[in-house]
């Protein structure tokens, strides 16, 4: 079943990186600073890490650093103020837009989306859902689709819309769901962006500039629109099956809009940040309704969680990530201290952004970290597509039998190797690679369940019900294991 989620030396790579280092000393100390500079460092030699790093406490950088290339093709290096697009970071910022409205008393979060967008949505299911509901992702609006692996990425996607064409054709009048439970949905931020127009008679980008960038002295930071020339922009790539880098698939800028279509900077994102938090942007008390957890580690446009950073200590933090092919960000600030991290990422590397940042907020608050082994995904894949699965089994027995190997082979990284390749239709390397899994961690369910459903794929049905089975016998409540082992059936083909 899918899940989400001390080191070696550091020694030189032969492979030269591009790298741009700033790092500033104000409140850390030296070896502080050291440390953390090996370990973002690791990220980029270990884990294929390009983009910019900045970590700052009071709104004062305290640590700005760049890595990897921001156009491949050219060899040009990235640098500290590289621009990026931000994706779901946008969410923030449109409602940050939405509660100085209401602050203002232009909008109210109880009005209805038929009130401010009657000739969308007047006498409607969507109709009836209310601002705050957008704000909190339980509006039940039908979304686009979550994979990018959907057709609609390879076609509609691609086209141009206007925001109201688009709301007209891929925002349906009729939900998908009651309203009231949590469900992450692009649609009904994007719907945010169409109510800051109608409210105000100006277009979002233009709210942004007027209401945000300019009274937080964002120069860098805008709505991509594709055409506009970015001088520091640094392209994004995704890892082709062999393992290469190759440009992201093209999605039109428009289909973005309010609600992952922000390109920024990490200093202009530091900039939002601080504004934010002194309030300059918004009063104290519309901070507290928006930071306020309204289900499933969520408030109004921002995340809102406890990361553990000691036994019993937790500590409050405030965050989005954002993702669209080619590029990952997260902003994280933790509300005691005021420290802010903030990552730009032109490798859409999304795990790696979030363990890079949990294990930077661990490092800056005194809890131990271990430096990143590298990807077995990474070093493995190339070898697949390249010489075949025996070359990668035999690639993989001499990293195994390396007591001292680098290479993260922990329960999660497996896992999420084997169904990289199970999506990628390499069912045989997938079932292999959950083999492995199965092999190093027998006590898990969950590799058990991940094997069942490799080998299911491959038409293995016996094979599948006795791996359902183990988990049953693991984990005898298990709902998942018991359903599909009633699907196939206790026997027979």
């Amino acid at each position: 079943m899918w899940t989400q989620d001390s080191g070696e030396a550091m020694r030189k790579s032969s492979v030269l990186l591009c790298v741009a280092v700033l790092v500033f000393f104000a409140g850390i100390a030296d070896a502080a600073a050291a440390s953390l500079d090996q370990l973002v460092r690791a990220y980029a030699e270990r884990r294929g890490f390009s983009g910019v790093v900045l970590v700052a406490r009071n709104g004062q950088p305290l640590y700005r650093a760049a890595f990897g290339l921001a156009q491949p093709a050219s060899k040009v290096p990235i640098g500290v103020d590289a621009v990026f697009r931000v994706g779901s970071l946008s969410k923030p910022f449109t409602a940050t837009l939405v509660m100085q409205l209401a602050e203002a008393g232009q909008i109210d979060l109880d009005g209805t989306v038929g009130h401010y967008l009657p000739a969308l949505y007047a006498d409607s299911e969507a109709g009836r859902i209310t601002v705050r509901q957008l704000l909190t992702h339980t509006s039940g609006l039908a979304d686009v689709p979550s994979r990018y692996t959907d057709p609609f990425w390879r076609s509609e996607a691609r086209r141009h819309y206007t925001p109201e064409q688009f709301a007209r054709e891929w925002i349906p009048r009729a939900l998908a769901s009651d309203p009231g439970a949590f469900r992450y949905n692009n649609n009904g931020y994007f719907l945010l962006g169409l109510i800051v127009e109608a409210v105000t008679g100006k277009s979002y980008a233009e709210n942004l500039k007027q209401h945000i960038f300019r009274p937080a002295g964002m120069r860098d930071s805008g709505v991509f629109d594709g055409r506009t020339v970015l001088p520091k922009f640094a392209q994004g790539t995704v890892r082709a099956d062999d393992g290469t880098r190759e440009l992201p698939p093209y999605i039109d800028p428009s289909v973005s809009y309010s609600a992952s279509g922000l390109y920024s900077t990490v200093r202009d994102l530091l900039l939002f940040d601080t504004a934010l938090l002194d309030g300059r942007l918004l009063g104290q008390a519309a901070q507290r309704e928006m930071f306020a957890d309204r289900g499933k580690h969520y408030g109004y446009g921002w995340g809102v969680e406890d990361w553990a950073v000691g036994p019993g200590a937790a500590l409050p933090v405030v965050l989005h990530t954002g993702s669209v092919p080619g590029y990952q960000s997260m902003l994280v600030r933790s509300l005691s201290d005021r420290v802010t991290i903030i990552i730009l990422d032109n490798a859409w590397r999304g795990a790696t952004v979030v363990a890079m940042a949990r294990d930077i907020s661990d490092l800056v608050h005194g809890k131990p970290v271990a430096l990143p082994r590298r990807s077995l995904e990474d070093a493995l894949t190339p070898v697949l597509y390249r010489q075949g699965l025996d070359a990668m089994r035999a690639a993989f027995v001499r990293v195994r039998s390396n007591q001292f190997t680098i290479y993260d082979m922990s329960e999660p990284a497996l896992n999420g190797f084997g169904y990289a390749l199970l999506r990628n239709g390499q069912v045989e390397a997938a079932v292999q690679v959950f083999r492995w899994n199965a092999e190093a961690h027998p006590a898990s369910p969950n590799v058990h369940d991940s094997l069942a459903e490799g080998l299911l794929a491959a038409g293995n049905r016996d094979g599948a019900r006795a791996g359902y089975a183990k988990v049953l016998e693991l984990d005898p409540n298990n709902r998942h294991a018991a359903e599909e082992l009633e699907k196939l059936g206790r026997a027979g083909p």
